[in-house]
């Protein structure tokens, strides 16, 4: 989701901020706010809107104010959404890297092309196919990477969001570590762990840069 949902937005949004727009800069500080935030707070105020908290849960009675309460559902505790859930909030908090990313590489193509591009006749996908794709395509292989190995090392967020409860629902690498760890006995099996979990992160990178550099030929 975070490769497809999250750098698809990231993407779309600063295509619409590469343009001359009424209030630009605004919308690129809006747009980063998520990236600043603390995991932990964005996972607990996230837990708050969409979970069971002190009996309230906001997005359940705003399903319920919209006459479609049969929708409401316990979304961090069920397994069948919970991992779903995290996703959608990790999305929603790291869009703001690609997207400032995604911006400042359309922001270096040469406006002269794009100029030429029209004086030629051509239309605004046939500019966006010829031009704007395969000079952008080093910088979206340099997001998807970091969307990878950060996506991979997510923590903080979820521990804010499920606080430990529902661990199993959310389980993910470096959490799996943690609990090795939590054993004296298991200590050096956690330290294998993330040598291996490193060596799989540099493996990634390694071959989507391989990837990347081929889309580039």
């Amino acid at each position: 989701m975070a490769l497809t949902l999250q750098n698809i937005l990231a993407f779309l949004l600063a295509l619409a901020c590469d343009r001359e727009i009424r209030m630009k800069n605004f919308y690129c500080l809006i747009f980063f706010i998520p990236v600043v935030l603390s995991e932990i707070v964005v996972g607990m105020t996230a837990r708050f809107l969409i979970n069971d908290f002190d009996g309230a849960n906001v997005v359940n009675r705003m399903l319920g104010s919209l006459g479609v309460s049969h929708l409401a559902h316990p979304w961090l505790s069920d397994p069948r959404t919970a991992l779903t859930t995290v996703a959608l909030v990790h999305c929603w908090k790291g869009f703001g890297w690609g997207f400032l990313i995604f911006l400042a590489g359309l922001q270096t193509i040469p406006r002269e092309l794009y100029e030429a591009a029209r004086v030629d006749g051509a239309g605004a996908w046939e500019t966006f196919r010829k031009i704007t794709l395969p000079l952008i395509m080093p910088v979206m292989g340099l997001v998807a990477i970091l969307t990878v190995l950060g996506t991979m090392q997510i923590f903080a967020l979820i521990i804010g969001l499920v606080g430990g409860e529902f661990a199993g629902h959310t389980s993910v690498p470096v959490l799996r570590i943690l609990a090795s760890m939590q054993g004296s006995s298991r200590f050096g099996y956690a330290c294998a762990q993330g040598i291996t979990f490193g060596m799989v992160l540099i493996a990634v990178s390694f071959f989507q840069y391989r990837l990347s550099a081929r889309a580039k030929v």
